[in-house]
């Protein structure tokens, strides 16, 4: 616990990660809620995982992302990011877990301010930890930018920031984060694969998906 409280605090500092943790719906990990806001990323793309491809420790790598895991390469159904060498033998590294991530953003979300951004944080589950190979010490954090200039998502492998620390950048003017329709008033999240303000929870009904 210690080493990845560690590791998300030099992530952050690193990033400049702001704003407050935010609650992970319990049945889809890939949507966290605020006060009144709600961030969604399982429409990111049209299908998961998504194939992306960087620089990492001695060359290149294919990084496989699924913000729900089972990325169907590496064995582990709750691997969120999966590696592999470009031009060496196929194995496989964990690069963060879904379980133990984590989300930051606004907790007012689009109440407050308009173009956001926040970050997922996928650190490895230490389970079995080894400093030869880097297992049990992956950590993957995706930065999101909402940016009213990129029509479609922008996903960007970064590569890896020595040693066993990897990042992802998300942009686009609707990649998922809290929105209002400002014809209707409809507060809820933008959907990128409709361009669309999606009605948000009501109360009672995101209580249920943490019951």
């Amino acid at each position: 616990m210690i080493k990845i409280s560690t590791i998300v605090l030099s992530i952050c500092l690193m990033n400049i990660c702001s704003g407050s943790l935010l609650l992970i719906d319990r049945k889809n990990p890939c949507r966290a809620y605020g006060n009144g806001s709600v961030y969604d990323i399982t429409n990111l793309v049209s299908q998961w995982p998504v194939t992306l491809k960087g620089s990492g420790y001695g060359g290149e790598y294919y990084y496989w992302w699924s913000c729900a895991g089972n990325t169907r390469y590496c064995e582990d159904a709750d691997t969120a990011v999966c590696q592999q060498r470009t031009d060496g033998p196929s194995i496989q590294y964990n690069a963060g877990n879904v379980s133990p991530q984590l989300w930051f953003g606004v907790f007012n979300g689009a109440a407050t301010q308009v173009n956001l951004s926040w970050d997922i944080i996928y650190p490895n589950r230490q389970s079995n930890p080894s400093l030869i190979d880097g297992s049990g010490i992956r950590v993957t954090v995706v930065h999101f930018i909402v940016d009213p200039n990129v029509e479609k998502p922008l996903l960007t492998m970064n590569g890896e920031n020595k040693y066993t620390e990897y990042s992802i950048t998300v942009r686009g003017k609707c990649i998922g984060q809290p929105a209002i329709n400002r014809t209707s008033f409809v507060q809820g999240y933008c959907d990128p694969q409709t361009g669309q303000v999606v009605p948000g929870l009501f109360m009672n009904e995101i209580q249920s998906y943490f019951s």
